[in-house]
């Protein structure tokens, strides 16, 4: 019998802010044009959450399977490492994730329209083959580009489209930002194993780019989500009340000082939970401040 404690560590739940946060801002973004309709909020949050659990639990697996998570390592959960939970137990409830999911994305397209399969289709099967079968997406250099993409404006244009029964595609640029620390905080978890990802033939970005490139790209991701953020108040795109993202830079400059000066990987993964803070920190920043602006 799994114990709740061990359930809920194997969903990882410090990282469910990806999918929270993307669907909080994409509803705020319809208060533009329609009131909150309560009753599709809640099934759009509980759709992307679980969708999350179950790529979680899938991607566990197949680290596992694959070599990724030795026993040591520094995994996520580390609920198989540990023995607390079976491999075939963490995808089995990766999949039920994933049927769960699946089911709130059905309903929704018989409540909304079918354009939210559009979303959820492709969502499901990234999920999926983010780290299955050898062609995984996280093993080929795909996997930053197929998480900013799913989590970072994919889940803002659906919670956009079931408040409003509409699709505006300004919401794209201004989910970038937060795609953009989507990606950063996978590209602090492969600057973290970029030599173990190595010995099992995986390739990441920060791989094919070496230390070097690596390093600059993470400072791109964290610094862009910044200027990106800039230029949308700028262009009046968001009003200038979601500036208050910025309050959460001291934590986005401690994380870059750790993986500009050290490849030690205990510290960092110190860098990767300050980024997995800070997309959380900016996050919420952002969705007050862009509701401030909306509401007077």
């Amino acid at each position: 019998m799994i114990s709740p404690k061990v359930f809920l560590a194997s969903t990882r739940p410090f990282s469910l802010t990806a999918s929270i946060i993307p669907v909080i801002f994409g509803t705020i973004l319809a208060l533009q044009s329609t009131s909150i309709h309560w009753g599709l909020f809640v099934l759009t949050l509980l759709g992307a959450v679980f969708m999350q659990c179950g790529t979680n639990l899938v991607n566990d697996y197949y680290d596992h399977v694959k070599g990724a998570d030795q026993p040591g390592s520094l995994s996520p959960s580390g609920v198989i490492d540990r023995g607390e939970m079976t491999p075939k137990q963490v995808h089995i409830t990766g999949l039920i994730f994933f049927a769960l999911g699946s089911i709130i994305g059905l309903v929704l397209a018989g409540l909304t329209g079918r354009f939210i399969l559009y979303i959820g289709i492709p969502s499901l099967l990234i999920g999926y083959f983010y780290t299955a079968t050898r062609y995984a997406l996280a093993y080929n250099g795909f996997g930053e580009f197929a998480s900013g993409t799913t989590l970072g404006v994919l889940a803002v244009i659906g919670s956009f489209y079931v408040q409003t029964l509409a699709v505006d595609w300004g919401t794209v640029l201004m989910a970038l930002p937060n795609a953009f620390l989507i990606m950063a905080i996978l590209q602090a978890n492969n600057l973290r194993d970029i030599n173990s990802d190595k010995l099992i033939n995986k390739i990441t970005v920060a791989g094919l780019l070496g230390r070097t490139g690596a390093r600059v790209e993470y400072l791109i991701l964290m610094i862009g989500a910044y200027v990106l953020l800039l230029i949308l108040v700028a262009i009046s795109m968001l009003p200038i009340w979601s500036l208050l993202a910025f309050l959460s830079l001291p934590v986005a400059v401690k994380a870059l000082s750790i993986s500009l000066r050290t490849w030690d990987p205990k510290e960092l993964n110190t860098s990767l939970g300050l980024t997995a803070m800070l997309h959380l920190g900016f996050g919420i920043l952002l969705c007050i401040g862009t509701l401030i602006g909306i509401s007077i």
